[in-house]
């Protein structure tokens, strides 16, 4: 009896016990990495990459086959109503908390709405985190492009900017996060880097390899105007960023060409008040080393050759923004921050507002050379 009475309170206490009969694995969902939107004819075009995680965590020996990537597509009124009609038509569950980034089209900047960010800031499942670009290229081709040696899209440009950045700085990858916050800052210029492909640079045995760049970026200024400009046009901007790590510049010297990498600039932009108006004075101290000397010149005329390009940039980035109303060098933001009465005071609303041919005083650039490399500062015989 004492024996059953036992067996009687062991089986209720494990009736009491929670279990893992609701468990699901790896295996059970689908994974959203990546999402884009565009707008046409009234409605939100939302595409959403899949990547399948088991393949990613093999990728400790070189996979022999490229890992397939799925990419959805569906149409609705809103964001939300688009991601419901591809919930609906997936085969398992869909989860989107690995979502790591987001691209909007062209079509979607023109509309300056605020749906998109406001539908990532609610919910709760999507990270501020994220990177976040623009694009004039087809979606269905961007998320269709895997990596290389047969790795999924996780190890392209389009989830890794920040290391192509680390080594070649030019256009700063950008977060949510940060694309939101300086949108809501008055006077802010944001730069949201545009991503689009080509398949001119790499082969795979005898077929063009597509692959991922950075090609631009548009330049947003508050909500009023968001033009894009080519890698080239934006080229000034690296002399004013802090965290431009590594940027080459190439010179040109009695017709032999030299080559250099700079690394984090050190800047300051001053307003300066000049028959009434506010000017601009820009000082750039940058350090970097020389890598390629083809011909034999005086150190001191190639610091000079190289501070003259940089100011050569900085100013055809300030024309060009003017042509397209446009604040690249985020002048206006120095001039807010620093001169608000005199802002508030000439009701100041877009760029033009503050800007013209005149508007920078002086460009004062000075180039430290630490060294030239392995070898003198002369070509080697």
């Amino acid at each position: 009896m004492f024996r059953i009475c036992k067996i009687w309170l062991t089986l209720h206490l494990i009736l009491l016990l929670s279990g893992c009969w609701d468990e699901k694995t790896i295996q059970d969902f689908h994974y959203i990495t990546a999402i884009g939107i565009d707008f046409q004819d009234g409605e939100y075009i939302v595409y959403t990459q899949l990547v399948d995680f088991a393949a990613v965590a093999k990728t400790e020996s070189k996979p022999t086959q490229a890992p397939p990537v799925y990419v959805g597509k569906q149409k609705g009124r809103s964001i939300s109503i688009a991601i419901n009609q591809l919930m609906r038509n997936t085969q398992q569950s869909l989860y989107i908390g690995h979502v790591s980034t987001f691209v909007i089209s062209e079509n979607v900047l023109n509309r300056q709405s605020t749906e998109i960010v406001d539908y990532i800031y609610r919910n709760q499942l999507l990270r501020y985190s994220a990177n976040i670009f623009a694009t004039k290229s087809s979606m269905d081709e961007l998320f269709s492009i895997n990596g290389f040696f047969n790795l999924s899209p996780l190890y392209t440009t389009l989830y890794f900017p920040d290391d192509v950045y680390r080594i070649r700085s030019f256009i700063q990858p950008i977060t949510v996060q940060r694309y939101y916050s300086n949108q809501r800052e008055k006077a802010s210029t944001t730069i949201l880097p545009s991503i689009s492909w080509n398949d001119k640079v790499w082969k795979e045995k005898d077929k063009n390899r597509k692959s991922l760049y950075m090609d631009g970026a548009f330049v947003i200024y508050y909500k009023v105007s968001q033009p894009w400009f080519s890698e080239k046009e934006l080229s000034g901007v690296r002399w004013l960023t802090k965290r431009t790590n590594k940027t080459p510049v190439n010179i040109i010297m009695n017709k032999q060409d030299i080559y250099a990498s700079f690394s984090h600039p050190d800047h300051k932009v001053k307003p300066v008040l000049k028959d009434g108006k506010y000017k601009f004075d820009i000082q750039i101290n940058v350090s970097g080393k020389i890598l390629g000397l083809d011909t034999q010149i005086d150190i001191e005329k190639i610091k000079r050759k190289f501070e003259s390009q940089i100011k050569k940039e900085i100013q055809t980035t300030f024309k060009t923004g003017l042509q397209k109303n446009a604040d690249p060098l985020n002048l206006g933001n120095t001039l807010y921050i620093k001169e608000t009465k005199y802002w508030q005071k000439n009701h100041m609303n877009e760029p033009k507002d503050y800007l013209d041919k005149d508007s920078i005083h002086d460009i004062n650039v000075k180039v430290h050379i630490l060294n030239t490399g392995g070898l003198e500062d002369k070509p080697l015989e």
